[in-house]
């Protein structure tokens, strides 16, 4: 008996030593062939952050900020010599803040400081102030206090700040790990050589298109952030209350513009699933964004807090009963409106902006119109990596001044200013150019308009670029901010609150 059991003892352990070796051998690969591919590509091997980031960065990180700390002062009191603050002058004062302020964010290669956080709220107070200087040189001291303080910060060497560092952001934190996990995956050279052939496996089996990514009735494509924000919580329920408060920043916004004399006008984009629910499950078809999103409770209460709105939900599920085959308010598969759609918000906007005392007062500008054909690859076709969906044709107007000039901002003549993510950049700034929801809403007002868009960062980012360049605001009466309702929940940064200057 002890003879049969010893041979298969010896058996039983080189079984476990060849699927020891085995899983040894897939743990390395990925690193190994990272490996290969850096040595002869000459590009960085990622492992090495790990490194550098613990005996090299902080050295180099306090070296920089120091150094940009010096030069801000004296290119400062440059300029305090020279006694001129336009744009032509600051402007290199603008280069070294930007460059002072993003070497302070970007803590080590995984990790960056909180834009809100206390050390970033003094370079977007001084930011703003530089903004204001042109038209108000009573804002000299509150500049000239702010650089001494960013001076006297960041011009000496600091152990604390590192040791903060490595506390706070250093290699064995959770969220450095997640960043680093995050980015070995997306960038590993096995994982985007097998990626490829990968997804279109699981899609020829599994019909899955990504996790990014769902899909619909009739192989229509849908954002799944566009989905889920329908399933989760609302923006305002208790159960969100870890989010960002995206009413307590509108209502500040608010304040802070009618304190300038400048009336702001809320437009929520609704998300696609919202209008076409059934397209994303035929069980869902006696649904309709009007009565069912999220968006309709918070419109509602934006309302009775004196926040002016626009509700494109109704006007949308009105008009989709006159949908035809092919002609729909939103992309087949993309998470942006057709050509139909952002005309028709344009229409619906400059409706409720005609209802303004104001507006009978604005600078006339007349524009027409062409239309044109173009091909559109939907982003959330290009978010799922395959190279299954084809292009969608789509006939969208280019908007002309009467003179055959393209459609451009004014910012010096237009009263009116558009902050807007993605939808107000697609056929705006892309093809066909001009022929977004923010030119035909020109067209509808014969005016001239000004923009500042940022791809999904109409929560916050977009109000921090216009904190920066504040002095846009002259002469302005209104502000339209436009966001897409998945931004309740997903908006870039969150929902902060911008000083305005």
């Amino acid at each position: 008996m002890v003879r049969p059991f010893f041979f298969y003892f010896c058996r039983m352990r080189r079984v476990l030593i060849v699927f020891t070796v085995i899983f040894l051998l897939m743990l390395l690969l990925p690193a190994t062939w990272e490996g290969v591919h850096c040595i002869r590509s000459g590009d960085r091997f990622q492992p090495i952050d790990l490194l550098t980031d613990v005996v090299v960065q902080p050295f180099v990180r306090e070296k920089s900020i120091a150094h940009y700390a010096d030069s801000l002062q004296n290119e400062w009191n440059s300029v305090r010599k020279q006694g001129v603050y336009d744009e032509e002058t600051l402007e290199k004062t603008y280069d070294l803040l930007t460059s002072f302020k993003g070497a302070v964010l970007q803590v080590n290669s995984y990790t960056s400081l909180d834009t809100m956080s206390n050390e970033m709220r003094v370079f977007s107070r001084l930011d703003s102030t530089l903004g204001a200087l042109g038209e108000n040189e009573t804002t000299l001291k509150k500049a000239d206090s702010l650089v001494k303080i960013l001076y006297e910060e960041y011009s000496s060497f600091s152990v604390f700040r590192i040791v903060q560092m490595y506390r706070k952001n250093g290699f064995w934190t959770s969220r450095y790990l997640r960043a680093y996990e995050h980015r070995l995956e997306e960038e590993n050279a096995m994982v985007k050589a097998l990626r490829p052939p990968y997804q279109t496996f699981v899609w020829n089996v599994f019909k899955n298109p990504g996790e990014k990514v769902v899909l619909g009735e009739n192989e229509w494509l849908f954002y799944r952030q566009d989905v889920e924000f329908l399933t989760r919580p609302a923006p305002l329920d208790p159960r969100a209350r870890a989010l960002d408060n995206p009413l307590k920043a509108i209502l500040d916004f608010k304040r802070q513009l009618q304190e300038k004399g400048i009336a702001l006008l809320v437009v929520v984009v609704p998300g696609k699933p919202s209008i076409y629910p059934e397209q994303v499950e035929k069980s869902m078809a006696p649904l309709t964004g009007k009565d069912f999103s999220h968006s309709i409770q918070f419109l509602d209460t934006l309302q009775k807090s004196g926040v002016d709105c626009v509700n494109l939900f109704s006007v949308f599920a009105k008009a989709k009963k006159q949908d035809k085959q092919g002609d729909y308010l939103y992309l087949n598969r993309d998470t942006h409106w057709t050509p139909r759609g952002a005309e028709l918000a344009a229409k619906t906007i400059a409706a409720r902006v005609r209802r303004y005392d104001f507006a009978t007062n604005f600078p006339v500008h007349e524009y027409v119109d062409s239309v044109v054909e173009v091909a559109r690859t939907g982003d959330v076709a290009t978010m799922s990596g395959l190279n299954v969906f084809g292009t969608q044709k789509v006939r969208a107007a280019v908007v002309r001044d009467t003179l055959g000039a393209p459609f451009k901002d004014d910012y010096r003549k237009a009263q009116i200013l558009i902050l807007g993510d993605s939808f107000s950049r697609i056929y705006q700034t892309d093809a066909p150019m001009n022929a977004g929801w923010i030119a035909h809403f020109a067209k509808e007002m014969n005016t001239t308009v000004a923009s500042i868009v940022s791809d999904g960062g109409a929560s916050t980012l977009v109000r921090e670029k216009l904190a920066r360049k504040s002095s846009i605001l002259k002469n302005k009466k209104l502000v339209i901010w436009e966001f897409v309702e998945r931004d309740f929940r997903f908006g870039a940064d969150g929902w902060k609150q911008i000083e305005m200057k």
